[in-house]
C-alpha cells in the first residue's frame, strides 16, 4: 500500500481537522487513523493512503465501557475499550475549552500530557519515501509552543522533503486535472460519432481505483459517523465540505440536467438556484429546464451525465417516459424526486415502466431521520452508504409519498437506505449490475426539501453527494479497463 508523507506532528496535528488547511494538507500527508488496526474502513483505498493502521498493541480495559476514565486521553491510548478510538481528536480550543461534557471529553483532548507513547507510521514509496519515524518516551503538550519529542532515528532530508511538498501542488489535483481534460475530449470525440458519452474513459495509468476515488470523492467517503470532526451544526452533522461525498470543483466536464416540472409561488428560479450553487461549488454544469418537450431534446443531445426529474401532477407528453427510458437504457443517470400524491406522475410512471414499482402516498412529515448502522429499513433511520457521507441527521421533508413493489422481483430491484417516520420507504437506490448498460437511479419521496427547510438537517449535503454517487465513478473505472 502506498502511502502519504507522515505528518511530523501525527495525532497531534491540527491542520488534518481545519476548515481551511485539511484539504491541502491531508493530500499531502498521512495521520495515524484513531482507530488503528481495528478500523472499519482499513481495506477502503483512499482512506488506507491518508491514513495509516498500525498495529496498537495494548490490552483490553477490563470495565470496557463501564469505566469511568474514557474522558482521560491517556488512559484511553493504553487500553482498548468497544467501539472507541484508541486517539482522541485535539480541541481547537485545548485549555480554553469551556466544553466540560462527557461526551465531548471523551471525543476530544485539551493539552495533556501523554507520556511513554509509540506510534510507527508505514512508510511511503516512490518519490514519497521516508524513514519510518518512531517516537519513543515523548512528552507532547498540546496547546503549548514547544513539542519535545526524543527520535530513535530521523534523517535530516525529512524535514526538506516535508518543505518541498507544502510548496508543491498535490498530485491528485494534477490527476484530476487530467482526467477532466480526457473527459472533456472524450465527450467531444462521442459527439462527433453520434455516440452516448455516458462512459467516461481514463489514461492507463490512472485506471487504478485509489487514483480514481481519490481523484473525486474525500477520504471520508462513505462514513456518516465522523467523530474526528471537532466542529458541527446544531443538527450535529460535521460541518465544511471536507466531509462532503465529492471533492471541490472534482466534477468539472459533468453536466446534470434538471427537469423541473412542479412549480409553485415557492418552488421558483430563486428557490431552485440554491440547489444549483450547491452542485457548481463541485464543479457540475447544470442547465435548468420546466417542460417535458425541452427535457427530452436535451437529453437526445447526450451531454447530460445526469438528468433530475422532479415529478407533478400530470404527463403532458405521452413521449416523455419513453425518451426517459431510453437515456437510462443508454447510462444516464437519473434522480427521481416525487413528493405527496398527486405529485408523483413522472416518477410513477417510469419505476412502473422499468421495475413494476409504482410511487404512492401523503404522509405529513416534517421530521429528521437519524443514521444507524445497518439502519436502512428501520422507522425513521438511514443506514450506511456513500449519498449519507458527513450525514449524522437528516431531514424527511414536509409531504411524502412512498413506492409500492407490486411483485417480490420489484422489490429486489430497489434498495431501500431511508425509512420514513411513517415507516415506509422515502430513500431508495437502483445500481445496476456491472454487464448492465443502464446508469444509476436514486429515489427520493419528499422534494419538498429542495425548497422548504434546506438549510435543515443534512439536506445540502445529501442532495450533493447523490448527484456524485449517481456518476457511478467506479463502473466508468471498470469499464475503462475492459477497453
Amino acid at each position: 500500500m502506498e502511502h502519504l508523507i507522515p505528518c511530523k506532528d501525527s495525532i497531534y496535528c491540527f491542520d488534518q481537522y481545519s476548515p481551511e488547511k485539511s484539504l491541502s494538507h491531508n493530500q499531502t500527508y498521512s495521520h495515524p487513523c484513531c482507530f488503528s488496526e481495528l478500523c472499519r474502513n482499513i481495506h477502503d483505498i483512499p482512506h488506507s493512503i491518508q491514513f495509516t493502521h498500525n498495529k496498537h498493541d495494548v490490552p483490553q480495559c477490563k470495565d470496557d465501557m463501564n469505566c469511568s476514565n474514557l474522558t482521560d486521553p491517556a488512559h484511553r491510548s493504553s487500553y482498548r475499550h468497544t467501539d472507541l478510538p484508541d486517539y482522541l481528536v485535539p480541541c481547537s480550543n485545548q485549555q480554553q475549552c469551556r466544553n466540560f461534557t462527557s461526551e465531548h471529553r471523551k471525543k476530544h483532548f485539551h493539552g495533556e500530557k501523554i507520556d511513554t507513547l509509540t506510534i510507527n507510521q508505514n512508510t511511503s514509496k516512490g518519490k514519497n519515501k521516508l524513514e519510518n519515524k518512531c517516537v519513543h518516551n515523548s512528552i507532547i503538550t498540546l496547546g503549548t509552543s514547544q513539542i519535545k519529542v526524543n527520535f530513535a532515528s530521523r534523517k535530516a532530508k525529512n524535514q526538506s522533503q516535508q518543505d518541498h511538498f507544502h510548496s508543491s501542488e498535490p498530485d491528485c489535483i494534477a490527476k484530476r486535472t487530467r482526467l477532466q481534460q480526457k473527459l472533456r475530449a472524450n465527450k467531444s470525440s462521442s459527439a462527433l460519432n453520434e455516440q452516448s458519452s455516458h462512459v467516461g474513459l481514463f489514461e492507463n495509468e490512472e485506471t487504478n481505483r485509489k487514483d480514481l476515488l481519490a481523484t473525486f470523492y474525500t477520504e471520508v467517503a462513505g462514513r456518516s459517523s465522523i467523530i474526528e470532526a471537532t466542529d458541527r451544526d446544531q443538527y450535529y452533522n460535521p460541518t465544511g465540505r471536507i466531509y462532503d461525498l465529492g471533492r471541490d470543483d472534482a466534477f468539472n466536464g459533468y453536466s446534470i440536467l434538471i427537469a423541473q416540472f412542479y412549480i409553485d409561488s415557492q418552488f421558483n428560479d430563486t428557490a431552485m438556484k440554491v440547489p444549483i450553487d450547491a452542485l457548481k461549488v463541485k464543479g457540475f454544469q447544470v442547465i435548468h429546464v420546466k417542460t417535458e418537450d425541452e427535457c427530452i431534446t436535451q437529453m437526445a443531445s447526450n451531454r447530460y451525465d445526469i438528468v433530475w426529474v422532479i415529478s407533478t401532477n400530470q404527463i403532458q407528453n405521452s413521449s416523455f417516459i419513453s425518451a426517459l427510458t431510453k437515456y437510462h437504457s443508454s447510462g444516464g443517470a437519473i434522480f427521481l424526486f416525487a413528493d405527496n400524491a398527486p405529485y408523483v406522475c413522472h416518477v410513477s410512471e417510469f419505476l412502473k415502466t422499468k421495475f413494476g414499482i409504482t410511487v404512492e402516498g401523503n404522509y405529513y412529515g416534517d421530521k429528521t431521520l437519524a443514521y444507524k448502522e445497518n439502519g436502512h429499513q428501520k422507522t425513521g433511520h438511514f443506514g450506511q452508504h456513500d449519498i449519507f457521507t458527513g450525514i449524522e441527521n437528516l431531514y424527511e421533508g414536509v409531504t411524502i409519498c412512498h413506492p409500492v413493489f407490486s411483485t417480490p422481483a420489484s422489490r429486489t430491484k430497489f434498495t431501500v437506505i431511508a425509512t420514513a417516520t411513517d415507516g415506509n420507504a422515502s430513500i431508495a437506490v437502483y445500481d445496476p449490475p456491472a454487464t448492465s448498460t443502464e446508469g444509476r437511479l436514486c429515489l427520493d419521496c419528499g422534494f419538498t426539501k429542495l425548497y422548504i427547510k434546506w438549510d435543515s438537517a443534512g439536506t445540502a449535503r445529501y442532495i450533493v453527494n447523490a448527484s456524485c454517487w449517481l456518476l457511478g465513478m467506479e463502473k466508468r473505472m471498470k469499464q475503462n479497463r475492459l477497453n
